[in-house]
């Protein structure tokens, strides 16, 4: 058997924590309603998400009122969740997803490292990669931008990675249409996901923030579940609702057999320590 995952997309109510957190309880009854053992939320589903100044104002410490809540919610229907946060951790703020299971609580916190524009104002990043081990497998966490580094990902894979889960919040500043010249849309992140997952030969679970607005932010849906071949296993469109696959998790060696994309990995000899470079300014030359 694999994993039975299932992605929560809805759009948060600015600032309403109570009434997100009700909205969530719903899309959780409804993921344990079709089988599901893990539920991903979307990027700061308590508060939403925005570059406003009263975002702080809604960070709570971990653990805390929130996470009491959706301890709750998990043992109640015997479901993992996951989705992130405004995080107040002593003087400093986070982007954070905790990782709650139905009989131990929180087991991590995963802090998104890589911050997306005025993020990187007000939030500490996180430093780490953070895995967790289930019963169905061991789980990947990230939050957003941090699956549009491949590097972060395959370093999450090659520690063990099965399924990697994002919770995230894809999003245009301004109307869509404004954006035509970059053609930026749902089918971008999508694209992102089914390469991580096709390249790494994982499952991967990404929930985003349904179609809606933030004061100039513009969320698009389209949360989805891809498999280790990269195909689309379920996906949502642009409103609120609930959707779960099973990730074949059994079946991965199988497919790695085929698609052998880590064991060709060339990272027994210097090849990739010259090209990368990481202690090269970005555009330098290879040595």
């Amino acid at each position: 058997m694999g994993a039975k995952v299932a992605v929560g997309q809805f759009h948060s109510i600015l600032y309403d924590v109570e009434a997100n957190l009700e909205k969530a309880a719903c899309l959780v009854a409804g993921a344990k309603a079709q089988g599901a053992q893990l539920v991903v939320l979307p990027e700061t589903f308590p508060s939403g998400y925005d570059f406003g100044s009263r975002k702080l104002a809604h960070a709570q410490h971990i653990p805390g009122a929130i996470t009491d809540f959706l301890c709750k919610l998990a043992t109640e229907h015997n479901v993992c969740i996951y989705g992130s946060m405004i995080e107040k951790d002593g003087a400093a703020y986070c982007n954070a997803a905790p990782f709650i299971t139905p009989k131990k609580g929180i087991v991590a916190v995963h802090r998104k490292v890589h911050l997306f524009g005025e993020e990187k104002d007000v939030f500490r990043a996180g430093d780490d990669i953070v895995l967790v081990d289930t019963d169905f497998g061991r789980l990947g966490l990230t939050i957003c931008m941090d699956l549009c580094f491949p590097e972060f990902i395959r370093g999450l894979v090659i520690n063990g990675a099965e399924i990697i889960l994002n919770s995230t919040n894809w999003f245009t500043v301004g109307p869509q249409q404004g954006w035509d010249v970059w053609e930026w849309d749902h089918t971008k992140p999508a694209a992102v996901a089914v390469t991580r997952a096709l390249e790494n030969t994982v499952g991967l679970a990404m929930c985003c923030q349904s179609e809606g607005l933030a004061g100039s932010i513009c969320s698009f849906g389209h949360s989805l579940i891809v498999g280790p071949s990269g195909r689309i296993l379920a996906q949502l469109g642009r409103g609120e609702g609930v959707t779960s696959a099973e990730i074949p998790t059994d079946r991965v060696g199988e497919w790695r057999r085929i698609a052998a994309y880590l064991a060709d990995r060339q990272a027994h000899g210097d090849l990739y320590r010259r090209i990368l470079g990481y202690d090269r300014p970005a555009g330098g030359s290879v040595s």
